[in-house]
């Protein structure tokens, strides 16, 4: 007689990983200007949202305002919070469109990181009350993108551009 072993499986619910999966779960928000599509175009649109992705990321970097991490549960909260994103992706796209304009055929990231590097400081002259902020000399990068932004370095001295 061959004897028949049973198999047995068990299962437990992991509630602290379950608990990690739940916290993450949020509204999502579709905003657009297209009030002649469907609700399904709309959709479809925004599935191809890298592009968005990528923006917000940028608007949570140290550069932008640091937007980061969001816990909010409040409606009003939640509505500030996409105020303060909507603002810094503005921003992003204004400065983009500067370099575009100009002929920098640049990326904000890129742009960003080349103005990482000039350095400036305040410096109190003689006896003046008032601190004047002085920026290093900027390289020919830099110098393209203050342009590109309406700006110039003179002695140290960032000064609008005239038109």
């Amino acid at each position: 007689m061959t004897s028949k072993k049973k198999l047995h499986m068990y299962f437990r619910k992991n509630h602290y990983r379950i608990s990690r999966h739940v916290a993450r779960f949020g509204k999502n928000i579709i905003i657009t200007s297209h009030q002649d599509w469907s609700t399904d175009e709309i959709v479809r649109a925004s599935l191809d949202r890298y592009q968005v992705e990528h923006s917000f990321r940028q608007s949570k970097s140290n550069e932008f305002g640091n937007f980061r991490p969001i816990r909010h549960w409040t409606d009003s909260k939640i509505s500030c919070h996409l105020l303060s994103c909507v603002v810094t992706l503005t921003y992003l796209r204004l400065i983009s469109l500067w370099l575009q304009r100009s002929g920098l055929n640049i990326s904000v990231d890129r742009a960003m990181q080349s103005m990482r590097d000039l350095s400036s400081c305040l410096c109190r002259q003689g006896d003046q009350k008032k601190p004047v902020r002085l920026i290093e000399e900027p390289d020919k990068s830099q110098a393209e993108i203050l342009k590109a932004l309406g700006f110039k370095v003179v002695k140290g001295v960032l000064q609008p551009v005239k038109a």
